[in-house]
């Protein structure tokens, strides 16, 4: 296998692939529902259904993207523009048309239905392909986290410099302009393009010749079998399983988390929009330093033993938000600015380790995958990563929009009830309490550390080389077995995970 050594330009080109994945969901996230419910006289049931319809609809589509792509290297345009690359590139022009509509104001429920599966589809076709490029480019550990935390902390910047731009809008346009969300789409979209040719330029992908590829397509029958069953299949690993787990709550979280606090700063606090978009961004950007804790955190003990330190921050940002509302009358509103801004801080915090945890996990999960099957799927696993994502995406949209309408959230109401307020105070404040709760407890059974990983990688290649699975240690093979959840005696393709499957003829 060729190697090529991962410099700081192909850092920069692959953190700029959060641009999509970070500033356009944070943007989208804050305000989208908002200006839906407040501006185009959709009720909350009717948003939190093109959210969840739309990216229930997208899910399905994740992992057979990442299915597509990890075979798209047997074609030729795959082999001339990169099995990820290729999809990377048609993403360019298509956020710059696709996000923009979403911002348009005076439409129907089925044209904001209708766009936002659409933008759904562009985005997937992009970032299902973009997060194995970690993967693609180093099996070192050290490199893999560099990749992946640059990635983390241009999503950081981007989600800053997002929520600026309906500060500014409002600002110029007026508090109740509808032009100002429409700007705002079509800004960022173009900077978002602008980054996905950075991505495509600055990034590299496997040569062709070291992809195997262990049968031939088939049929379309074949074909489609053997996707659904890798699908399943992906879930046979221990540590993804444990990882997917993780990952679902803390999309739901953080996505909740991100939607319902604007609610909590006009409706609650009786904020303006554009305060709530500089606090908001303010309080992204002071998340940058935290970010570095949280690497750390991860590449040294791990996501599990990281995300205890997300709980602790979270409740106590969270019990804050309480305190704040309950104490806010008599509060000049300068004062409720700056109590909140510092609580958004610690909010934020938090939250930038939780949106890290399943971020660092990912690209380990291929390596892990590849002892039990010794082939490489790393779409499949970014895949039904992107399917949980947008499954967690659509709970959002689902619990925000039920939730909302079902306290009588009032649309385009300047003013809501007592009743509506103590919906969005529990939708705040004890619903991500909950979430934070279950997945401590999930995570706790997730082994994956930079030592664990290495022994498994260090065997997986040792067996490649012709080893004998009888001189494996005891460290070793309780690494292994850990990890994937499979006997030592049938990892490394002795088993019929895969469908249809060629044995390997290993040493033993």
């Amino acid at each position: 296998m060729k190697t090529r050594k991962v410099t700081w330009w192909n850092v920069i080109g692959y953190a700029c692939l959060n641009f999509l994945g970070g500033g356009t969901q944070a943007l989208s996230s804050a305000f989208l529902m908002l200006f839906y419910t407040a501006a185009c006289g959709i009720s909350p049931i009717q948003a939190g259904l093109i959210f969840t319809i739309a990216r229930l609809l997208d899910a399905v589509g994740n992992p057979v993207m990442g299915y597509i792509s990890d075979n798209f290297g047997r074609t030729r345009l795959g082999k001339k523009f990169g099995r990820r690359h290729f999809f990377i590139m048609l993403g360019i022009p298509g956020v710059l048309i696709t996000y923009p509509l979403l911002w348009l104001s005076g439409q129907t429920f089925t044209f904001y239905l209708i766009v936002n599966i659409l933008y759904e589809m562009v985005f997937t076709m992009v970032i299902v392909p973009g997060p194995t490029l970690p993967a693609e480019m180093t099996q070192i550990a050290s490199e893999k986290t560099k990749l992946v935390s640059a990635k983390q902390y241009c999503g950081t910047f981007a989600s800053t410099i997002a929520l600026l731009f309906p500060a500014a809008f409002f600002q110029y346009f007026g508090e109740g302009s509808v032009d100002a969300y429409f700007y705002t789409g079509l800004s960022y979209a173009a900077i978002t393009s602008l980054s996905l040719v950075a991505v495509y330029f600055l990034t590299f992908e496997r040569a062709p010749e070291d992809i195997v590829y262990a049968e031939k397509m088939g049929s379309i029958h074949h074909v489609l079998v053997k996707m659904v069953n890798d699908i399943f299949a992906s879930m046979k690993i221990r540590a993804f399983r444990i990882h997917s787990g993780m990952m679902l709550l803390i999309g739901i979280y953080k996505n909740l988390a991100a939607g319902v606090f604007t609610y909590y700063v006009i409706y609650a606090l009786m904020l303006s929009k554009s305060a709530t978009s500089v606090i908001t961004s303010f309080a992204t950007l002071i998340s940058f330093i935290a970010l570095a804790v949280f690497i750390a955190l991860c590449y040294k003990y791990g996501g599990p033993a990281a995300f205890k330190v997300v709980g602790v921050i979270v409740t106590v940002s969270l019990v804050g938000y309480f305190v704040l509302f309950q104490g806010r009358i008599g509060m000049e509103e300068n004062m409720v600015i700056v109590w909140l801004t510092i609580l958004a801080i610690v909010n934020n915090v938090g939250k930038a380790g939780a949106d890290y945890i399943p971020v660092f996990q990912l690209p380990f999960m291929a390596d892990i995958d590849e002892a039990v099957t010794m082939e490489r799927r790393e779409g499949i696993f970014t895949g039904v990563n992107g399917l949980l994502s947008k499954v967690a995406s659509a709970a959002e949209g689902f619990l925000l929009g039920v939730g909302l309408a079902y306290f009588g959230f009032v649309k385009g109401a300047g003013e809501q009830t007592a009743s509506a307020i103590d919906g969005i105070l529990v939708m705040t404040i004890v619903v991500p309490i909950i979430l934070c709760v279950v997945i401590w407890f999930i995570s706790r059974n997730l082994k994956l550390t930079k030592e664990t990983h290495k022994l498994l990688v260090d065997e997986v290649h040792r067996i490649k080389d012709g080893g004998s699975m009888a001189d494996v240690t005891p460290e070793t093979k309780a690494a292994v077995e850990d990890l994937t959840g499979w006997k030592y005696e049938n990892c490394f393709g002795h088993n019929d995970l895969l469908y249809h499957e060629k044995k390997k003829e290993i040493i033993v």
